[in-house]
């Protein structure tokens, strides 16, 4: 795989190839990317990209910010899951509910094809594992 620079404009570049289709889609454009994961602060949409060759990228918050909950609620976390999954929900939306549920920062394993939701605290935590397309 060639050494590529991450710039926000190959990020978004992988992002709108992916619009409208399932989220696998954008983590198969990040992995082309030589994307290892990436961390999103959901209070604000912040995110940090971090390539296989230990580049980071920090893309800051487009997103009015918000209050995340201090109480982690896992079931309302697995139903907001589930809903922007099932194409019921949009990205803003998925990031209030997860927030509403306790959620404060989750991380997009890439190489471990997973999603990571975390908690106010390091113990709590809800794993999603992402199908490969």
């Amino acid at each position: 795989m060639e050494n590529i620079t991450l710039t926000a404009d190959l990020i978004e570049s992988a992002e709108r190839r992916a619009a409208g289709q399932p989220y696998p889609y954008l983590i198969k454009n990040l992995k082309a990317l030589g994307i290892d994961n990436y961390v999103v602060k959901v209070s604000n949409h912040k995110r940090t990209y971090t390539a296989t060759n230990g580049e980071k990228l920090v893309i800051a918050g487009n997103l009015p910010e918000f209050e995340c909950a201090e109480t982690f609620a896992l079931e309302e976390v697995k139903a907001a899951v589930k809903r922007t999954q099932d194409g019921l929900t949009d990205y803003p939306t998925f990031l209030r509910e997860i927030g509403d549920a306790g959620i404060h920062t989750y991380v997009a394993d890439i190489t471990g094809m997973k999603v990571i939701y975390q908690g106010p605290n390091s113990e709590y935590e809800y794993e999603e594992y992402i199908p490969e397309i």
